[in-house]
């Protein structure tokens, strides 16, 4: 148990009374013992991501980013700034696809520890908090952590404490600044996704940004969750600071807002999609040679680890997994839309 971040809950409630599911969320995730104050993704952590699964989609993923360059007219230095930057492993795969290029890379955590661990890869710049300029702003499976807000039946889900000191939901009314948005329908109103989005529009001064999380489109994509030891967990409030809390966000909803900033929202798109617009396909096809030419070869442990990759890298496209992720392009005004991106489009 994170005894920091329990404490800060609890003195909040006591301050101001039942807080809302973001103030909880802020000082569960981001605040002093707070889950991301310490490195927490990766087969050793409670969760991975994509570039975990196989390095296929920081490659695949670099070739998007190449086009981006491209696009903005081949900027030097290229500042490309990752936020949720995690411990890494995307950060390096996108410097190898993207060696030729002249990039500047930041990275965003939270945490101290995640942050010594991103300065100790070469080429990376690890900051606290986004710089005020970038050119291109990857955000990826980081809207879906940042604080929001829970409506259910018309009322606010907020966090109290009970007699017994377990914290529990309590139900009160909406308020002005929920009323404010316009009437919520049931599930996550994220307001913290959308706070983001705000920024980008100051920060991308001409950019692009790319955001790639759960979520669905109309609609958030499912329940308030959490994740500990690779396993969900139900109970997000039973262990602040000691689980992960997310829920999808509603990606349409975000590339409103976005819209409303001055940016030009592309998509969303599926994970599946995008990943075969950008030659996933072709690079299987790829692999299945090599994979026979190693067999040609007498090379069978390499046939059977090829083939091994090849199976493992099916997960990042599975519609019922990973390849259910959502991509969301945003642009500045007037900047083209990359040849990947408008084959998804057209």
């Amino acid at each position: 148990m994170s005894e920091e971040a329990r404490a800060a809950v609890e003195a909040a409630i006591r301050d101001h009374g039942p807080i809302t599911f973001a103030e909880f969320m802020e000082l569960a995730l981001y605040g002093p013992g707070g889950y991301y104050r310490r490195p927490r993704v990766g087969p050793d952590g409670d969760f991975v991501t994509s570039p975990h699964v196989h390095p296929v989609f920081g490659e695949l993923l670099g070739l998007a980013v190449r086009e981006l360059w491209s696009a903005l007219g081949r900027p030097d230095p290229f500042r490309l700034v990752e936020v949720g930057a995690g411990d890494g492993t995307l950060a390096r795969q996108l410097l190898a696809a993207t060696s030729a290029l002249p990039v500047r890379y930041v990275a965003v955590e939270v945490g101290e520890g995640a942050r010594d661990a991103l300065h100790a890869i070469d080429g990376v710049t690890a900051l606290a908090s986004p710089p005020e300029a970038a050119d291109l702003v990857l955000a990826h499976e980081l809207l879906d952590n940042l604080p929001f807000r829970v409506v259910r039946g018309g009322r606010e889900v907020r966090v109290a404490l009970a007699p017994d000191g377990t914290l529990v939901e309590e139900e009160v009314p909406l308020d002005e600044a929920l009323r404010a948005l316009g009437p919520p329908a049931d599930g996550v109103v994220p307001i913290g996704a959308l706070a983001f989005v705000d920024r980008l529009a100051d920060v991308l001064d001409p950019g692009y940004a790319l955001l790639i999380d759960y979520g669905g489109v109309g609609a958030p994509g499912g329940d308030v969750h959490g994740y500990r030891g690779h396993r969900v967990v139900e109970d997000v409030l039973a262990d602040p600071g000691e689980t992960d809390v997310t829920a999808g966000v509603d990606m349409a909803l975000v590339a409103e807002r976005a819209r409303g900033t001055g940016l030009e929202p592309h998509g969303p798109w599926t994970q599946h999609d995008a990943l075969m617009a950008l030659g996933f396909e072709r690079w299987t096809r790829v692999e299945l040679a090599r994979q026979h030419e190693l067999l040609d070869a007498r090379d069978g442990l390499g046939a059977v680890r090829a083939w091994s990759g090849r199976s493992r890298s099916t997960l990042l496209v599975d519609p019922g997994g990973l390849g259910r992720l959502r991509w969301l392009l945003l642009a500045s005004p007037g900047l083209p839309v990359p040849a990947w991106a408008a084959s998804l489009e057209g």
